[in-house]
């Protein structure tokens, strides 16, 4: 009955095609040129890690010392070192933070959109995105048919792809102009999963992530284009409406501690107010999305906002000396 549920890992494959459409903005303007490797991986690192290595102490906190008795043996130094390190995929350790698989896979991701960018820069997006999909496709039959090369899986390979769709969708910045029949193509491609999640269930889904990654992948990529294109103004009105827009500047941090914020929820309260599993999934669903927002936005405040609004520790120094 709950087996829909399971899709939250579609939301990570959305996000990873926003991304890779959002940071193209910039270079798409300038000829797709990155303007410097070392200083775009260093204005990444200022943003995502800070806010990422205090989610991860918080979450060796709630699952290891709150409730040890429950979740401790999934805190472990080996899986701590690696997930600070953002080698959690790479490094088979204890998760500290199941939410974490993606955010190492966007990290190392970053390392290669360069590379991305030379690609599209020299041979356009059409083949860009055939070479790179390509080689994504060729990784994920060698991972599942050659047994040394089993590894690769654990990259999420597809999610290269789908970020190389977003880089190819960022075109319509220069371009100013889609063809109608582009964004429709997109929601072709999410009423294709529909069907396909309805018809053949979300057990049969979850084995088939890979192809179905790069279905919505392809689709959100359409539909991005489109709505930049000025195509779908009904949603683009509905995504820039106050309660996304503001909900979206803390996303970040709703992603990093929406999991121990709802273990904190359910395991101090819920489970004590209702035993029925439906009725304590409805109660947690209220209380814990409330939770999420509250304490994500609170985190955002002190752990992500102050590295967006100052871009060195220099900065940074000297606007905590100005609240004090």
């Amino acid at each position: 009955m709950l087996g829909w549920l399971v899709y939250g890992h579609l939301a990570v494959a959305v996000f990873i095609v926003v991304s890779g459409f959002s940071l193209t903005v910039a270079p798409a303007r300038r000829e797709y040129e990155l303007g410097g490797v070392l200083r775009f991986i260093r204005r990444r690192a200022w943003r995502i890690l800070p806010p990422y290595w205090a989610a991860l102490a918080l979450s060796v906190i709630v699952f290891g010392l709150i409730t040890p008795e429950l979740t401790g043996r999934a805190i472990t130094l080996k899986g701590v070192i690696a997930h600070f390190f953002l080698v959690q995929d790479v490094v088979d350790s204890p998760k500290p933070n199941g939410a974490f698989w993606s955010i190492a896979i966007e990290w190392q991701i970053y390392f290669l959109f360069p590379l991305v960018l030379w690609f599209r820069r020299k041979l356009g997006p059409v083949w860009m995105v055939a070479i790179f999909t390509t080689g994504v496709i060729a990784s994920q039959l060698a991972g599942e048919n050659v047994g040394p090369l089993h590894g690769l899986l654990n990259f999420t390979p597809q999610f290269l792809a789908l970020f190389v769709f977003g880089v190819a969708a960022a075109d319509v910045v220069r371009s100013g102009e889609v063809p109608r029949w582009i964004g429709w193509a997109g929601a072709a491609c999410y009423a294709a999963f529909i069907v396909t999640a309805i018809t053949t269930g979300s057990v049969w889904v979850d084995h088939a992530y890979f192809w179905i990654d790069l279905l919505l992948g392809a689709g959100t990529a359409a539909v991005l284009a489109a709505l930049a294109g000025g195509h779908f103004e009904p949603l683009k009105t509905l995504l820039a409406h106050r309660i996304f827009s503001g909900v979206g500047l803390f996303s970040y941090s709703v992603y990093l501690v929406h999991l121990p914020l709802l273990w904190l929820t359910d395991h101090f309260v819920v489970e004590h107010l209702v035993s029925d599993k439906f009725a304590r999934f409805g109660l947690l669903l209220v209380l814990g999305l409330a939770a999420v927002l509250g304490g994500s936005y609170l985190f955002h405040r002190v752990f992500e906002r102050p590295f967006l609004e100052n871009r060195s520790w220099a900065a940074l120094k000297t606007s905590l000396k100005g609240k004090t």
